[in-house]
Order: structure tokens, then C-alpha cells, then sequence
């Protein structure tokens, strides 16, 4: 088939073999589409179309066709696409730059956190020492008290056994009239005479301040141990409930009947003129009730002086 293009020049036929490579035509097809490929290729020399080809761009004889203004354009094309591509590589550096940044944020709340929760541990566990502490140190003072008071029972004992000189009246048992007109409580115990006094009638409560009637009770137990008992030992024995002490000057029963016991010591020996030789005291605290801490009755008979007359001389 033809279109009636009679004959080709030779820049025609150069134009038409570049063609042919480009179609991938064999030696043997190019007979059969010369006409074909004329007509194409000069379809493109009138359009410009084929602005890549080399042998388009100009002729021997200074052919310029549309094809020109488009080849003008192209290095500015070219120059778009080139900064779009730069634009994207940079919006892609970016988000690389941004990926990581998060991850290492991620990473340092996930490391601040486990750093929180073993803070909270050790919190947790210096409460558990000190609650552990506190209580170890409670049963310490406990222990020590109970100490205190042996050691203290023992040194009385010591000082009353071999501070003085103590010679066994056993001549004859001691009486416990003399004591028995007071009114209070006596009990004789093989020997040894205890006269029980309330702590009430001698003391403001919870505290080793005598009352304004208590001069007179001890001015009438010092005058009974002068007639009846002036050579023997006398121990002034204080005891209290166990109800625990809150505020005031004394943390313990303990240290509140020794301070009762002192007081009524140093009004026996200013007051009454007793020799100091003769007195001790003791102070056993909640150890020894006679009541069963049950009921305000039986506290307040656990709250006394027990004055003891000694078979022993001074």
C-alpha cells in the first residue's frame, strides 16, 4: 500500500533507517512499510512529534518546524522536575529524621518509666524497714524497761542487804496492830506486815504530786512505824494499773510509781524525821495487781502504796 510519496531524499532515507531501528523492523519488513514509515515520519516532521530525535531537530537545508519552541521548553521541564525531586528527597530525609527522633523519644519515656516504677519499689520498701524498725525499736524499749526494773530490784536488794548492817529479830514475830489502827489494809506474811494504801487518797491521778489530804495519812503511818517498828527496815513499794500513760511527765507506770515511792520517802524523812537508813524504796509498776484491770474498781485497787515492815534491823 502506498501513499504516494514518489521518492525519497537521501536525509529522507537516513530518517526513514533511524526510524526503522527505532521500530525494531527487520531487513526483510522494510520493503513491505516503507510507504508506512514515510508516512509517519512525515506526519512528525510537520507536527514536530518526535522531539527527541536527533535527525528532527534540523535539516541540511534549515528546516525548522514546531518542533523547535517545544525543544525550548524542555530545560525548563527539566529543571521542575529536578526540584520536585529534590523537594520530595528532602520531605523524605524528614520524615527518616522524624521517625527517629519519635523512637527516641519512645524509648526515653519507656526508660523514665521503669525508672518511676523501681523508684515506688525502693519507697516502698524503706517504709517497710522503718515500719519493721519502729516496731523492733518498741520491743527493745520494752525489753529495756523490763531490764531496768530487774536491775533495779537487784540493786535495792543489794543496798538493803549489804549497804547496812541487817540482824534478824527472831526473838519474837513482828505485830500488826500498830498498822491495823489506821484503817487500812494489813497483811501479815510470815513476818513481813504490808499496809496497802490506795494511791488515790495520796496523789493527784497520774501524777507523783501528794494531795492536799495525804500529809495527814503519812503523818499517821510514820507515827504507827515509830511506836511500833522504830529498828526495823520499811520499804515503800509502789504499784499502779495498766492502763498506758499519755502525755504528762511520766512515759511509763514504772516511772510513775518511782516517783510516787520518792515522794513519799523524802516526806517521811523532812517531814516526819525518819532516818533515811531505815526507808528503801521500790517501784514495780503494773507487774504485781491484785486486780484484774477489768473494771474501774479493780484498776484503782491495783493503785497503791504498799508500805512493808521488815523482820530486819537498821
Amino acid at each position: 500500500m502506498s501513499f504516494g510519496i514518489p521518492f525519497y531524499s537521501d536525509f529522507h532515507r537516513s530518517i526513514l533507517s533511524s526510524l526503522l531501528r527505532a521500530f525494531g523492523l527487520s531487513r526483510l519488513d522494510r520493503s513491505a512499510t516503507c510507504n508506512t514509515v514515510a508516512f509517519v515520519a512525515v506526519i512528525c516532521l510537520g507536527t514536530g512529534c518526535n522531539r527527541s530525535n536527533p535527525y528532527l531537530t534540523a535539516s541540511p537545508s534549515g528546516f525548522s518546524g514546531p518542533g523547535a519552541s517545544a525543544n525550548v521548553a524542555s530545560p525548563q521541564l527539566t529543571a521542575q522536575i529536578n526540584e520536585l525531586e529534590r523537594r520530595a528527597k528532602l520531605l523524605d530525609d524528614n520524615n527518616r529524621q522524624l521517625t527517629t527522633q519519635l523512637a527516641q523519644s519512645q524509648q526515653q519515656m519507656q526508660l523514665f518509666q521503669e525508672r518511676s516504677e523501681l523508684m515506688q519499689r525502693q519507697a516502698q520498701d524503706m517504709s517497710n524497714q522503718l515500719q519493721q524498725s519502729r516496731i523492733a525499736n518498741a520491743q527493745s524499749s520494752q525489753q529495756m524497761r523490763g531490764l531496768a526494773d530487774q536491775v533495779q530490784s537487784v540493786q535495792t536488794n543489794q543496798q538493803r542487804r549489804g549497804g547496812a548492817k541487817l540482824t534478824a529479830n527472831t526473838s519474837n514475830r513482828l505485830a500488826s496492830e500498830p498498822l491495823r489502827d489506821l484503817g487500812y489494809t494489813v497483811e501479815d506474811e510470815g513476818g513481813v506486815i504490808r499496809l496497802r494504801v490506795p494511791a488515790d487518797q495520796l496523789f493527784q491521778p497520774g501524777t507523783a504530786q501528794l494531795s492536799p489530804s495525804a500529809s495527814g495519812i503519812l503523818d499517821r503511818i510514820a507515827d504507827a512505824i515509830k511506836r511500833g517498828y522504830p529498828r526495823q527496815r520499811i520499804a515503800i513499794e509502789g504499784h499502779s494499773d495498766n492502763t498506758p500513760l499519755y502525755g504528762g511527765a511520766f512515759a511509763t507506770n514504772h516511772q510513775l510509781c518511782a516517783a510516787q515511792s520518792n515522794a513519799i520517802l523524802e516526806h517521811f524523812t523532812k517531814r516526819n524525821q525518819m532516818p533515811i537508813s531505815q526507808l528503801f524504796t521500790l517501784a514495780h509498776g503494773e507487774n504485781y495487781p491484785i486486780g484484774d484491770n477489768q473494771s474501774p474498781a479493780s484498776r484503782s485497787v491495783n493503785r497503791r502504796i504498799e508500805f512493808v515492815v521488815y523482820p530486819e534491823t537498821f
